[in-house]
């Protein structure tokens, strides 16, 4: 793996980053980051050191996230998060009728919470 993240960091160096206009939890760091240079050495730094899913998932749910949607053709990290915290909704988009049926849900939830 070290070639890989040799070639990687070596792009990314040479890749503008912008600050972020939303903050982003790392899972490499399970922290919260904003600006386009913590962006860029995360990005370096997940390729060899290991995820930190659960603490990631908590650290979010301790900021009062509610709802995850988990976008691809499985529901790995969907099962995953269950195994934290079973009361938070975790949605699956995997097609076109998934997300559409996820944009309905969280439209719905809006408008209840309203």
């Amino acid at each position: 793996m070290p070639p890989r993240k040799k070639k990687l960091e070596r792009d990314l160096r040479n890749t503008d980053f912008s600050n972020l206009q939303v903050p982003l939890v790392t899972n490499v760091d399970a922290d919260t980051i904003e600006t386009g240079e913590e962006a860029r050495e995360a990005l370096i730094r997940q390729v060899t050191a290991p995820v930190r899913w659960e603490e990631s998932v908590r650290l979010l749910i301790d900021e009062g996230v509610n709802t995850f949607v988990e976008v691809g053709p499985s529901r790995v990290l969907t099962g995953l998060l269950r195994q934290i915290e079973r009361s938070v909704a975790a949605l699956n988009v995997e097609d076109e009728k998934s997300f559409a049926a996820t944009v309905e849900k969280i439209a719905g939830a809006r408008s209840d919470a309203a």
